[in-house]
């Protein structure tokens, strides 16, 4: 018997949202977007959310938008764990933050909360901290030392959507979270990323950068730039530098549609994880171990769909 890695959880709602898309005629970001980070939002108790065309970019938007809000500085020194993906990584490097890799507990993957303190100097300004494969880190921990330390908490939890500690949405926890809605995840929009902060001026600078650091899509009350009434001004004055990480429209109407179902696919998961797993522990000569069951089931959650 075939077991897939990754399943399609699109029916004909998501093709109707696509085909409306195409109809309207308009394939650049815009309101299908604009719906998607306000559901979003709403959905994981955040106050913004900026949606990007990628994960990864996700996770560019905010260490950029730390830098040039000026939370964070050139050699400052940001806490990672040694295992994660290539763009936890690189968006510090590209800003001239310094990375300080702290090695994973194995039992969860995570990093090492034992290890973090001990690790942290005079330079450190921030953790990284990344749920990795839907398993949330330990944010007691994660918290005190960053209150006791005066350092910035960010998550990269581009893998663990629907993930909960303590009753409370993982992504959720730092001063910014991020999240990815590629293909394998567990919301599909083809490609996508969103960026979440309760910070309104974080959330500004995000606007700017995800679009070439203009000030076009600013509100007139922002927190970062006094626009003018000319709206031709506006429209082609930048202000930082910046790149063009935006969605398109059909990520956005796919993403509406993926978002209503997002409980529905992680109770799937679940099931699809006691499934395999009670299927496993009859297998000759293979057991989980009882110090692994745990690491197993999440990693099951976040890659077998269906």
């Amino acid at each position: 018997m075939r077991y897939t890695l990754s399943d399609n959880t699109w029916d004909e709602k998501e093709y109707k949202a696509l085909n409306e898309v195409i109809e309207s005629g308009f394939f650049s970001m815009g309101e299908k977007v604009a719906k998607f980070e306000k559901d979003f939002a709403k959905k994981f108790n955040t106050k913004y959310a900026v949606m990007s065309n990628s994960g990864s970019s996700a996770n560019l938007l905010a260490i950029a938008a730390l830098v040039y809000s000026k939370k964070l500085n050139k050699g400052d020194e940001v806490i990672v764990p040694a295992v994660s993906w290539s763009t936890t990584y690189f968006p510090l490097a590209q800003h001239n933050l310094q990375l300080k890799f702290v090695d994973i507990n194995p039992k969860t993957l995570n990093i090492d909360t034992n290890k973090v303190l001990e690790a942290i100097t005079d330079k450190t300004k921030a953790i990284f901290a990344v749920n990795l494969l839907g398993n949330p880190n330990d944010f007691d921990v994660l918290n005190e030392i960053c209150e006791e330390k005066n350092i910035i908490l960010i998550e990269d939890n581009c893998e663990s959507m629907g993930s909960f500690f303590n009753e409370k949405a993982v992504g959720t926890f730092g001063l910014l979270g991020t999240f990815s809605t590629f293909y394998s995840h567990h919301l599909c929009t083809m490609e996508g990323g969103v960026t979440v902060t309760d910070n309104e001026e974080l959330y500004h600078y995000m606007l700017s950068i995800r679009a070439h650091g203009w000030t076009r899509n600013l509100p007139k009350d922002s927190k970062i730039y006094k626009k003018k009434e000319d709206t031709f001004y506006e429209s082609f004055n930048f202000i930082m530098p910046g790149y063009n990480l935006r969605p398109i429209e059909m990520e956005g109407a796919l993403g509406i549609e993926q978002l209503k179902k997002l409980d529905t696919i992680i109770e799937q998961r679940r099931k699809n994880a006691a499934y395999f797993k009670s299927q496993i522990k009859n297998v000759e000569g293979y057991r989980i171990q009882e110090e692994t069951q745990k690491k197993f089931m999440v990693w099951f959650c976040y890659n077998f769909r269906r």
